[in-house]
């Protein structure tokens, strides 16, 4: 986790608008994830965060807005459905995104 925070506070040396996170709990304890969680936090009110996970319980509880992509039968990705998170996960419009958020692929 320590490498992590190392980085973003690189990141935010440049005062970005966005920051852009590629899976930043991977391979991670839990402690450390939820270090990594509550800077996440913290931090979401001085600038924008784009965060790319396939871990669906650290969007439910990092993210205020959520959007489901996905590739099909050799096609590139397309978002599927977006939204409030409560609502991706609560009461998912789109029945691939339903069955995704509930575990039923991927």
């Amino acid at each position: 986790g320590q490498q992590q925070r190392l980085c973003i506070a690189r990141s935010l040396a440049i005062k970005p608008k966005v920051l852009l996170m590629d899976e930043p709990c991977s391979a991670l304890d839990p402690t450390s994830t939820r270090r990594i969680e509550e800077t996440i936090g913290e931090l979401r009110e001085e600038v924008t965060i784009v965060i790319v996970t396939h871990n669906m319980q650290q969007a439910q509880r990092v993210s205020q807005q959520c959007a489901f992509f996905l590739a099909e039968h050799g096609q590139p990705g397309h978002i599927v459905e977006h939204g409030p998170t409560d609502l991706m996960f609560g009461e998912p419009q789109d029945p691939r995104t339903f069955d995704y958020v509930n575990g039923r692929f991927g």
